[in-house]
């Protein structure tokens, strides 16, 4: 069965013509043996009907022009892995190649929110320098970041903006579907670098507990807000997550194996695009850190350092931007 494009809900910014246009500017200008594994951009970033045109505009790919400093912020249980593999773990080099500077927020993978964003605090106020922030949260990092600007408003001051990376925004219909008994074992059972935590992150992440969160809470307006939506073509989904990416589709066809595409997005932001990846893919080099998994992890490969660059350069403009209205 097919997925047909459905309509972008209002309170969105279509931007997926102007970061197609960027991501195909930053690929033609990539060295070619710095890009892991390559892509075109219409087969990395998913084109539906209802897709304007490109802008014509040019693509600035110079030095940074804004001194801005990327944290991404890690997602579910991705502590058991930090000393191994985070996200964008091999895209951030070379980005720093282009004198842009980041780094990796390690939360608590069995935590709450409200846990996460404690640490989230604590981190960026301890920073050493007076840059202003881009949070990138990935998967449950996203949601952790935006109770993170509720629940301590002064961190407001210096971030400047936050993108979704195949976020939890609205939760996951896999939370309601799994038995009682094996969320008491993600929560309890020790594993080897992660810590227990609260052992609330599944709670955090019911679609229930979520909608009535962004139901209840305004984001802050004067921080600027992106959606960058997984959504897999079904044979560029990985064996081993096949099952969920089946299960999600009684619930919707547009998903990531993890989340629908419809909870990714994070109100008020501008959607990037929708990337042929699955959850995993989008971020994490799973396959190219453990090459004995691939049988298991055959789709894990993407175009991650164009896409990581491609999104500082879209984030960038937007923030220079007068115009909150066009893109």
């Amino acid at each position: 069965m097919s997925i047909t494009s459905s309509p972008i809900p209002k309170n969105i910014l279509d931007a997926r013509h102007r970061f197609r246009e960027i991501f195909q500017a930053v690929r033609a200008a990539y060295p070619q043996e710095a890009i892991l594994f390559d892509l075109p951009a219409e087969q990395a970033l998913r084109i539906f009907a209802d897709e304007q045109s490109t802008t014509g505009q040019a693509v600035y790919l110079g030095a940074p022009r804004l001194d801005l400093h990327y944290v991404i912020i890690t997602g579910l249980v991705a502590d058991c892995l930090s000393h191994k593999v985070t996200p964008f773990h091999r895209a951030r080099k070379y980005l720093h190649e282009r004198g842009f500077t980041s780094s990796v927020l390690k939360v608590n993978g069995r935590s709450s929110s409200q846990h996460n964003a404690t640490m989230i605090q604590q981190a960026l106020t301890a920073f050493p320098h007076k840059h202003r922030f881009v949070l990138l949260g990935y998967s449950k990092g996203a949601v952790d970041a935006l109770q993170a600007l509720i629940t301590y408003p002064r961190l407001c001051e210096r971030v400047a903006a936050v993108v979704s990376l195949a976020g939890a925004i609205g939760g996951s219909p896999l939370v309601e579907t799994t038995p009682v008994w094996l969320k008491w074992l993600f929560a309890k059972l020790p594993l080897p670098g992660c810590q227990h935590g609260d052992g609330e992150a599944l709670k955090s992440l019911d679609r229930s507990e979520r909608k009535q969160w962004l139901a209840t809470h305004q984001l802050p307006p004067e921080i600027r807000y992106f959606s960058l939506v997984a959504l897999p073509e079904s044979e560029q989904v990985s064996r081993i997550l096949r099952l969920n990416h089946r299960k999600l589709a009684q619930f919707s066809l547009k998903n990531d194996s993890q989340v629908l595409a419809e909870d990714a997005l994070i109100p008020g932001s501008d959607l990037l695009g929708y990337a042929n990846a699955d959850h995993w893919a989008l971020t994490l080099p799973l396959a190219h850190r453990w090459p004995f998994l691939r049988f298991f992890l055959d789709k894990n490969d993407y175009p991650r350092e164009i896409l990581l660059e491609s999104i500082v350069r879209y984030v960038e403009e937007r923030l220079l931007s007068n115009d909150t209205n066009s893109v």
